[in-house]
């Protein structure tokens, strides 16, 4: 993935920052990245904790950070809450298969979503941006994944 496979601005400058902080490596370590390098992006960043049992079926995915943007977005904050919790989200299983995939891959994953804003304006239709960085404390595992989330919404009609 390059820059320019993204096409959210916000995200493209995220990709960029967490590709000068892995430094030529696959992935960079959380504690290479300085919230004082990023602060414009903070309110849209998510930190998900990979936590491991003894089989990968046991892998869960713990929020560590939920941005205050993605909080309003949300309509809730889901720091220290486990993304298979019941009522956490009905895209659950698909958000788990996909963070497994990039654990797996180890490798970043962009994707953007229409959706249509409601049935008052039909034909407005905003989008959902999202970025998965992985991020590995021992430069093979990964054991985070960083996510940057916008929301785009059309001018009003």
């Amino acid at each position: 993935m390059t820059q320019d496979d993204i096409a959210h601005p916000r995200l493209r400058e995220l990709f960029a920052y967490w590709d000068r902080m892995r430094a030529g490596r696959s992935m960079p370590a959380r504690l290479d990245l300085d919230p004082l390098d990023i602060p414009s992006l903070l309110p849209n960043l998510i930190l998900i904790d990979v936590e491991r049992g003894d089989e990968p079926a046991a892998m869960r995915f713990r929020f560590r950070l939920y941005g205050t943007d993605v909080c309003a977005i949300r309509g809730a904050d889901l720091t220290g809450r486990y993304i298979d919790e019941p009522g956490i989200t009905y895209l659950r299983d698909a958000a788990i298969l996909s963070y497994k995939k990039i654990v797996a891959e180890r490798t970043p994953v962009y994707e953007s979503h229409p959706f249509p804003l409601n049935a008052a304006y039909p034909g407005y239709v905003g989008a959902y941006h999202r970025l998965v960085l992985p991020l590995s404390g021992d430069g093979a595992q990964v054991d985070m994944l960083l996510i940057g989330f916008y929301r785009e919404l059309p001018a009003n009609p």
